[in-house]
């Protein structure tokens, strides 16, 4: 340990946490600047001031002892123990100011507040060490018990106290009393703290015959007896016993815990043997398990002051400080063996031999953690952004122990139990997760399609508030903009709770027409417009999610699938109204159904025909242009999608017969027949002689991915652009397992036929189901499959880029090449919404893993003003709820897009409680106390 003294070590334990601290603080004060007082604003400055202040004078020091060569003195150790402490003393006086309770939970993390206490304890615990080693007499000369004696007076003075002379204390008139037995307590654990690692210290460094003649009974009891002790009771095996439950302090339960915890005791009780090759060994052993110490000690730092108190209260209290005594313990012991080692291996051998051994157990957690990313990642990809022509395989195995550790760590955590792991949770959620979450539902979803898990039927939660609210005015108003000769229209709403005692929220759905974008939106807040913010989609639902809980002001605009939008705003107070308003841009009259509410937009100009448009191989081809183009009929091809997933291998013969029956009945030739076997992937195969046998064969595992096969079947037929069109026929028995998480309307561009596919059940029916809308439900039964509709080719029949349906509407298509050169985008126009749609399109027929595509979407939607698929409206109240929705879309940006921000209302991450609860209980103890002492 007197390797501590060297002054550079500061920059580590001081120097850096406190760094961190400050840019934390920075980025938190940021968002919830606008919600705070003046005298906020000035506590903030006063304490940003005297940390900064002393962390200068911190840096003045170390470079003082480097340049005079020397080592931590006394004397810092003793102002650097007074110093901090005072400034956490005052810092918990006024948190309740510097944080006020105002501050929404999701803003900033509920436990911001408790950093300082967090950060900063590394610098007392090291002044701490650095009193023992220079208070310490010399080996031949220390008497340890005296230290023990006077280490174990101070509980038993504080008991005392307690029992006897707190009940006869009188009540003062101010708090000056309290903040005595507020400082009297500090000045307690600290000299507890002080003489119990001032034994332990001079034990180990103890020359005395008959003490190392035992060495080994005290070494056993520090290095094995404390630690397995001190993880039976926290994992409930004695904790129970005091009503306490079981992981107190985090989820200790594997195995590994028990088994370093034995090897590394025995490695420190091991007695130094004068073999070079047996110190060699000993010395790489306790290397490779001292990051265990460590972790232990680092976890237990913040509760150090709270020993002396765990002592009194609970007699088994004094594991708390077994972490502490073990690292002072293994740290010595390093040290001997290090200055053995030195007297026969090289320094550089031994330094590389130290940097290998002591990052053993860091890189085998982290390469354990990177192979859980790419197993997660990969799973991900094939079900929400697969690359169809692509083959998939994924571990089953591996991805359940992923799942199972995703699911652990989202456990409960209560203020007596943790399934988290300190560190390694939140370690594991930054590395794999990107400190975003797995929401149950994908975990469901991953379930259903690689193992076959029956589906989960969760009940909605009831929402307390009562949608009632009436739309009561309707207004629109159309302008055709000659420069981008398109219409901009806007709707101007009002909206009414005729109830006269409940909040409501109004929720409402509508189809954007082909062709039309959105361009703003606004809402009313107490007598003032605010007008939409364009974000991110997730950050944004994230956002009006929190807003919402708490009653306040959100409203949003956000597409749902295909062209159908979403449209809320929260709250409405009993018998209010409230107006709101919506922008849109569109080449051609539209008509809109709002609500219920049937809103014209636009009108018919003869003179002035809507052209053909084009940005970035994006196609817009109005209904006049598409009544010129040629008709024509495209061949059918019949893909029979069959059900081969877990315990399905009985219906073989049924399938068998269903598929003969439905050839003979439709006169199809086998050539034109696609199978397709799926079950958690999906095989093809042709017609050929041995169906039957392939079919048998097939290996019956997993879910029925049904989403992921007609995905599929659609996107490469759209790809590749011959004279055929897929229809799809389902054989099942069970099509209510199927997995299937939304309907097909964003794959709209692939079916211009028409959005029909089939269902063949075991009765030999045939069912009508259609892609658009619910496709599992069934909307009538049928005879034959009809395979002979009419499309337009365009641009002409000869050489066709895609296929138009037939109808009356526009049609947006997209090219077989992509510019590289970006086109410039403009602000509220037509042509920026027209490439927004192709880059849609594009991706979401061709799904990228990473994230690229999507931020270049979010991105060109946010500059143009557009809403896209990837973005949401959204209207906040004040500038603290910006800031935040800014912090969660840069969050979400720089992650994997396929994971999300949250459940729905969970607070942001942030460091976990575990590591603030000692600053937590001073703080408690401290507003508690009023309530004792001046009590009328």
């Amino acid at each position: 340990m007197k390797n501590l003294l060297n002054s550079r070590w500061l920059l580590l334990i001081n120097i850096l946490p406190v760094t961190v601290l400050l840019i934390i603080f920075f980025s938190n004060y940021k968002i919830i600047e606008g919600l705070l007082t003046a005298e906020s604003k000035t506590l903030w400055c006063k304490f940003s001031l005297a940390l900064i202040t002393l962390t200068c004078l911190q840096l003045g020091y170390i470079i003082f002892c480097v340049i005079k060569k020397k080592n931590i003195s006394i004397l810092y150790a003793l102002l650097a123990l007074v110093f901090y402490i005072s400034l956490l003393y005052c810092y918990a006086e006024y948190s309740n100011i510097v944080i006020p309770n105002n501050i929404p939970n999701w803003m900033i993390s509920s436990e911001a507040i408790f950093y300082p206490g967090t950060f900063l304890m590394p610098t007392l615990a090291h002044a701490l060490f650095v009193l023992v080693v220079l208070s310490s007499p010399k080996p031949k000369t220390i008497n340890i018990w005296h230290n023990f004696i006077y280490g174990i007076s101070v509980p038993i003075a504080s008991y005392l106290f307690i029992q006897i002379i707190l009940p006869l204390w009188q009540n003062p008139e101010n708090s000056f009393g309290t903040h005595i037995l507020i400082i009297l307590s500090i000045v307690a654990s600290t000299l507890f703290l002080f003489f119990i690692c001032r034994a332990i210290y001079n034990l180990t460094n103890l020359q005395s015959d008959w003490l190392l003649k035992h060495a080994i009974y005290w070494k056993i009891i520090i290095a094995l007896g404390l630690p397995l002790l001190g993880l039976c009771f926290n994992n409930g095996l004695i904790s129970m016993k005091y009503g306490l439950g079981e992981s107190i302090f985090g989820n200790f339960k594997h195995p590994w815990f028990y088994i370093i915890a034995s090897i590394n005791g025995i490695l420190v009780c091991l007695p130094p043997f004068k073999n070079n090759i047996y110190r060699l060994i000993r010395f790489f052993g306790l290397l490779i398990c001292f990051p265990y110490t460590i972790y232990f000690f680092l976890i237990f730092l913040p509760y150090l002051p709270l020993a002396i108190i765990a002592v009194i209260a609970i007699g088994i209290g004094f594991l708390m400080l077994a972490p502490l005594f073990l690292f002072i313990l293994q740290t010595n012991e390093l040290y001997k063996e290090l200055q053995y080692l030195k007297q026969n291996y090289s320094l550089t051998k031994i330094t590389i031999g130290i940097i290998a051994f002591l990052s053993t157990i860091p890189l085998t957690i982290t390469c354990f953690n990177l192979r859980d990313k790419i197993i997660l990642n990969n799973a991900l990809e094939y079900v929400y952004s697969p690359d169809y022509s692509k083959s998939y395989s994924v571990d089953r195995e591996s991805l359940s122990n992923v799942l199972t550790i995703i699911k652990q760590n989202k456990g409960r955590d209560t203020s007596f139990s943790n399934d988290n792991t300190p560190f390694i949770t939140p370690y594991y959620n930054w590395l794999v997760l990107n400190n975003m979450i797995l929401s149950d539902v994908k975990i469901n979803t991953l379930e259903q399609v690689f193992f076959g898990e029956t589906i989960k039927q969760t009940t909605a939660v009831q929402n307390s508030f009562i949608s009632t609210i009436k739309l009561s005015k309707v207004k629109s108003t159309s302008i055709f903009d000659e420069k981008q000769q398109a219409w901009i229209s806007s709707i101007d709403l009002e909206l009414t709770n005729p109830d006269s005692t409940n909040l409501a929220s109004y929720e409402t759905e509508f189809t954007l027409p082909e062709g039309c974008w959105i361009s703003n939106y606004y809402l009313d807040i107490e007598n003032r417009r605010e007008h939409g913010i364009l974000a991110e989609k997730k950050s944004a639902l994230w956002i009006f999610s929190q807003i919402r809980n708490e009653n306040r002001d959100p409203g949003i605009l956000y597409y749902l699938t295909g062209n159908k939008i979403a449209f809320k705003i929260f709250p409405f107070a009993a018998k209010e109204v409230r107006k709101s308003g919506i922008t849109f841009i569109h080449k051609e009259p539209v008509t809109l159904n709002f609500d219920g509410e049937t809103v014209s937009m636009g009108n018919t100009r003869p003179n002035n025909p809507t052209k053909a448009e084009t940005i970035n191989n994006t196609f817009y081809i109005p209904a006049n242009e598409k009544i010129k183009l040629q008709l024509v009929k495209r061949k059918p091809i019949y893909h029979l999608i069959i059900d081969v997933s877990k315990d399905k291998a009985k219906n073989i013969r049924s399938y068998c017969t269903r598929i003969e029956n439905f050839i003979i009945n439709n006169h199809i030739k086998k050539e034109d027949i696609r199978l397709q076997l799926t079950n958690s992937y999906s095989t093809e195969s042709l017609m050929s002689e041995g169906w039957k046998t392939k079919l048998s064969r097939q290996p019956f595992a997993g879910g029925f991915y049904l989403e992921g096969t007609i995905k599929k079947i659609l996107a490469n037929n759209y790809k590749n652009n011959d004279c055929t069109f897929p229809i799809m026929i389902v054989l099942t028995n069970s099509l209510e397992n199927a997995i299937v998480q939304n309907d097909f309307s964003d794959f709209k561009i692939t079916y211009p036929e028409n959005s029909n596919f089939y269902e063949l059940d075991d009765n030999h029916k045939l069912w009508i189901h259609t892609l658009s809308t619910n496709p599992k439900s069934r909307l009538s039964s049928a005879t034959t499959v009809s395979n002979s509709i009419p499309v337009y080719a365009w641009p002409n029949a000869k050489n066709p880029i895609a296929y138009l349906p037939n109808d009356n509407q526009p049609s947006i298509v997209i090219g077989t090449k992509t510019n590289t050169d970006e086109p410039q985008t403009k602000k509220k126009s037509w042509i920026s919404g027209l490439n927004l749609q192709g880059i849609w399109i594009r991706n979401t027929l061709n799904p990228s893993p990473s994230n690229h595509s999507h931020f270049k979407l979010v991105k060109q939607s946010i500059i143009s003003g557009i809403l896209s698929p990837s973005t949401s409206f959204i209207v906040v109240e004040n500038k603290a709820q910006k800031m935040a929705l800014l912090k969660k879309q840069k969050q979400i940006l720089s992650g994997n897009k396929n994971l999300d921000p949250d459940e729905e209302t969970q607070s942001m991450a942030e460091p976990n409680l575990y590591l603030l609860m000692a600053l937590l209980l001073a703080i408690s103890i401290y507003r508690f106390k009023k309530t004792i002492f001046y009590a009328p």
